[in-house]
């Protein structure tokens, strides 16, 4: 099981990383069914030290309620965004500084918190910046925890390692160039087409 989650943390964390500004404007409910997903995989890690069946179930769970709350709060969507994308932040730089467990899962649990407040303060005033940099970061730590998850024995990927806060610097630079390279074609009218 620990295979399919850590191959779902990274081909969500790529799609976050990658399109997280484009996945707002063209397909918001998928956007908040990612971000949900991914908050609730990292839970599920979390509070259970794999991503395993409880993980997947949270990530499911997660990725309905953020998608049907993307419907529901309309008019709040860009508050909605920054405070479930803040809350992603901080749990995705938790897992990668190994952050997971013990006072260091609080530790983590009060950043994502921290992270949240943030982004709901920030979003209004300089939303397609913070989609971009929240994307390609959380998104980047995905793809980090992930293959920490697969390959296991590398060690060198482990949580609180070097080789993982600087490969997942290198990933969130390349998703923000990446995403402000294709800002003006992605941002051409709003509201969003709904799916």
């Amino acid at each position: 099981m620990s295979l399919v989650g850590g191959l779902l943390m990274i081909l969500t964390g790529l799609a976050i990383m990658a399109f997280g500004l484009f996945l707002f404007y063209a397909w918001l409910p998928l956007l908040y069914g990612l971000i949900g997903l991914d908050i609730g995989l990292l839970l599920g890690r979390w509070l259970t030290g794999e991503v395993g069946a409880i993980a997947i179930i949270l990530g499911i769970v997660g990725a309905v309620a953020l998608g049907i709350a993307s419907y529901g709060l309309e008019p709040y969507r860009r508050i909605l965004l920054g405070v479930s994308g803040g809350f992603l932040v901080g749990l995705s730089l938790a897992a990668v500084f190994g952050l997971e467990s013990g006072l260091g899962g609080l530790f983590g649990i009060v950043l994502a918190a921290i992270c949240a407040v943030i982004g709901g303060i920030l979003v209004p005033r300089f939303f397609d910046m913070f989609v971009v940099i929240a994307s390609a970061l959380s998104g980047a730590a995905m793809v980090v925890a992930g293959t920490n998850i697969i390959l296991p024995g590398l060690g060198l990927l482990a949580g609180s390692g070097m080789l993982a806060r600087l490969l997942t610097i290198i990933l969130a630079v390349v998703g923000m160039g990446w995403q402000f390279s294709n800002i003006a074609k992605w941002i051409q009218s709003e509201p969003a087409p709904r799916l």
